[in-house]
């Protein structure tokens, strides 16, 4: 049996990137090969951890560090590269996938140092438009796993070749609960990291939303990070529009998707995405979508009238008509079965297919 090993640097714990890690891990079944997760700098929530498979239990190195980005950065700098070549040569996998290019880097260098003719797949989460990486970086690994066709596109214009990028998407749970709509009026909802500017670009929603006309509620579900007065700079806003009475502020919700008692539309206005999970996730209840047509990611996910409807990023007027009709004629919203149909191909089942396919052609190569 081949194996191989996921090199994690320090997440949070409640990321994308940690849900997604945790779904591979779930659904990953393969006869012929085996994946471990080596986590160099530890986390600060373990709950992504909770209820994954026995494989999970490879985690046999496990490396905690403080969680202070300066104490990181001085470990990473001094002590990574030890941990690294003691971890490759005592355990001598058959492939080497990391989500930091520093990691993929040097796990490649530490390889032919060794001798090892081991193949680095590099799985980049970001947008390399917004998030770029070095090219000696890009250049060290030996094949990619892209999230989205549009990160796959960023990849091959920095001059990978196409055959050595596999597309595999990421992977949703699904409860299968399928959130009711409402009667009597449109109940909007936004799910994420609340920013009015920056890569949410909340101002671009609330915006579109003071023009609308008629019975409608927003919803948000999520958290304002950092300082407070961000948190003032949001109310202010959209007080000075005169929609604050439209606004319920329901915070994070660890269920959430089992916790949503009825959904007319989801809108995203994001700048910039690798692949949005809550569109995926979205969809997957039964949700219409509405989304900024960003380079990475919403393309792969909506389908102009099948599941929802794509706009272009800071065309408020555009935007705003969107949410007009829907409030308008919310019954000519296609019916809840078909949505959840468009998110087959992100399904556990489907991403376990790309993901096998991908590390079978890579170690018969």
């Amino acid at each position: 049996m081949k194996k191989g090993v996921i090199i994690m640097p320090y997440v949070s714990g409640r990321g994308g990137t940690e849900k997604v890690v945790h779904n591979l891990f779930s659904t990953f079944d393969n006869d012929e090969i085996s994946l471990s997760l080596l986590s160099i700098g530890g986390t600060e929530d373990y709950k992504w951890l909770r209820g994954v498979p026995y494989t999970m239990k490879k985690i046999s190195n496990h490396y905690y560090i403080n969680e202070n980005k300066f104490f990181r950065n001085a470990f990473y700098l001094v002590v990574l590269p030890l941990k690294l070549y003691t971890y490759l040569k005592h355990n001598r996998p058959n492939f080497v996938i990391s989500t930091n290019p520093v990691i993929w880097y040097l796990s490649k260098k530490i390889l032919n140092i060794l001798g090892y003719n081991v193949p680095v797949i590099a799985w980049y989460h970001y947008s390399l438009e917004q998030h770029p990486v070095k090219s000696r970086y890009l250049n060290s690994a030996d094949y990619f796993f892209a999230i989205s066709s549009g990160i796959k596109k960023q990849l091959v214009e920095k001059g990978i070749s196409s055959r050595k990028i596999f597309l595999i998407y990421n992977p949703i749970k699904t409860s299968n609960r399928i959130v009711p709509r409402p009667t009597g009026e449109a109940r909007f909802i936004y799910v994420g990291r609340l920013m009015l500017s920056g890569q949410k670009n909340l101002q671009e929603l609330f915006q579109a939303l003071a023009t609308v006309k008629g019975k409608w509620k927003l919803d948000m579900y999520g958290e304002i990070h950092g300082e407070i007065s961000r948190r003032k700079e949001i109310l202010d806003f959209v007080d000075k529009l005169g929609i604050s009475d439209k606004i319920n502020w329901l915070g994070f919700r660890e269920k959430l998707w089992d916790s949503i008692p009825c959904a007319t539309a989801l809108v995203l206005t994001s700048k910039y995405e690798g692949l949005p999970m809550v569109l995926c996730e979205a969809i997957s209840h039964g949700v219409y979508c509405i989304s900024s047509d960003i380079d990475t990611g919403p393309s792969d996910i909506i389908r102009n009238g099948e599941n929802g409807k794509l706009y272009c990023s800071s065309n408020i007027k555009q935007l705003s008509t969107i949410l007009q009709r829907i409030v308008d004629n919310p019954g000519n919203l296609p019916p809840q079965e078909t949505i959840i149909r468009s998110s087959a191909k992100f399904s556990l089942t489907s991403y376990n297919k790309y993901v096998s396919e991908a590390l079978n052609t890579i170690l018969c190569n």
